[in-house]
């Protein structure tokens, strides 16, 4: 298979998250505003550890005008879908893609779809439901918990046939492949909070490799949802109970506690240069590079080292024929989690540390929480915002940096700045780590 050479540039992107949409999102991380809100008026997480995080606010009745969006059934989807839907939608029609079961056969074809979830989690109330009716209580009494699979169709009696089909791990994508009219190639990637961001990278190569002229990518994380704020706490990962719920998400922050659920999805319009024009588009940026890599992690709880993320970053300099000097904006990941963000902020000094009173430093967990699947997706829209708005958002919560960024430029409140390149990084305690330049057009 040829590997073409093309331009990749991006024309439109959206997002969803504990704030509303990509336009709310903005608003409020420019306004140094915090989304983590207490659990206690939400039904079905009031009772989560660690009782706060950024609830979407994002309903059904602002998923249906988006681009795509009426023939979706909310009812078949779960969280990860719903929140994947409305970024894709919104993405759809920043790029202008109103209509997309309107075009010719010939463009949907041509057309392809790659998102990134964690997951696709149940709704905890049904499965734990259906273990219970499956499970032998004699034995159970007895100190040892088993499920008799004989038990299966009385199990059963509190699903449907739609529940078991939409916890399919591809749901997201097939959803949103409805949605954009996409006829071309569809894959779903499963990982951390770097996976939407590597759900991109893989797009930029399928743009090169003539998959498609068109891809829409991204990832979907509900962190808030019922299934990860167990699994996190099962895992000690998150934040201590009984923060102000408005400064808990600390991100690359000294006194950060743990992560901090948030709900959100980002998602991205790409295409080659030349389709671009075709259609009358505008791009926003042009892609000069991207690179991921696995490092397994140092302990058996996870993390990563900050050589690795060092390496990372100049290896996807080199690609993109750039300088650390001639990087203006880093959207870091910053999730909260110490054994990660002290390694990611050790290796953005040791390769910018020489420029950083000069760049924007970019962390937008302090405002969203951590958004699972979604979040590095998070940070490439907020760099893209700053291309066009031509605004560097304040780095909420962000009060005592960790060791590597003593000298990064400190931003209380949005402050005007002309963004042309960028590098967005996603981290993960399991070792992967990914990286994306971009360049204002």
């Amino acid at each position: 298979m040829s590997v073409r050479d093309v331009d990749v540039v991006i024309t439109g992107f959206g997002a969803v998250t504990g704030l509303g949409d990509d336009a709310a999102f903005r608003a409020a991380w420019l306004a140094g505003e915090s989304g983590v809100r207490d659990f206690s008026d939400h039904k079905d997480v009031g009772g989560l550890p660690p009782g706060y995080g950024a609830r979407v606010d994002f309903a059904h009745k602002q998923l249906r005008p988006l681009p795509g969006a009426r023939g979706l059934r909310p009812g078949t989807m779960t969280e990860f879908t719903f929140l994947a839907c409305g970024a894709v939608g919104r993405a759809l029609q920043s790029a202008g893609i109103d209509n997309p079961a309107d075009d010719d056969v010939a463009v949907m074809d041509r057309r392809g779809v790659y998102l990134g979830s964690y997951t696709n989690f149940p709704k905890l109330k049904k499965h734990t439901s259906l273990t219970h009716r499956m499970a032998d209580p004699e034995t159970a009494a007895g100190g040892t918990y088993a499920i008799d699979d004989a038990r299966i169709q009385d199990g059963m009696k509190g699903f449907t046939g739609f529940d078991f089909l939409k916890l399919m791990n591809n749901m997201p994508t097939a959803h949103a492949a409805i949605q954009a009219a996409a006829r071309g190639p569809a894959n779903t990637m499963l990982g951390h909070a770097p996976v939407g961001l590597q759900a991109i990278g893989r797009a930029v190569d399928g743009l090169r490799l003539d998959l498609a002229d068109v891809f829409v990518a991204g990832g979907t994380g509900p962190g808030t949802s019922e299934g990860l704020v167990t699994l996190r706490h099962g895992n000690r990962m998150l934040a201590d109970a009984g923060l102000d719920p408005a400064t808990a998400a600390r991100p690359l922050d000294s006194g950060a506690t743990g992560l901090v659920p948030g709900d959100g999805a980002g998602a991205v319009v790409l295409e080659t240069a030349q389709n671009a024009r075709g259609r009358g588009a505008t791009p926003i940026a042009r892609v000069a590079a991207w690179r991921d890599l696995f490092v397994a992690p140092p302990t058996p709880r996870g993390g990563i080292n900050a050589s690795a993320v060092e390496r990372l970053l100049r290896s996807l300099l080199a690609d993109a024929g750039w300088e650390a000097a001639d990087v203006d904006y880093i959207a870091a990941s910053g999730i909260g989690l110490a054994s990660v963000d002290a390694a990611e902020a050790a290796g953005i000094g040791a390769v910018f540390g020489a420029h950083l009173a000069e760049t924007v430093v970019a962390v937008h967990t302090g405002v969203t929480g951590f958004c699972e699947g979604g979040h590095a997706c998070l940070g490439l829209v907020g760099a893209l915002q700053s291309m066009v708005d031509g605004m560097a958002a304040p780095q909420v919560n962000m009060g005592a940096p960790l060791a590597g960024l003593e000298g990064a430029a400190r931003l209380t409140e949005a402050t005007p700045r002309d963004v042309k390149k960028a590098v967005v990084l996603g981290t993960s305690p399991e070792g992967t780590l990914v990286g994306i330049a971009i360049e204002a057009l």
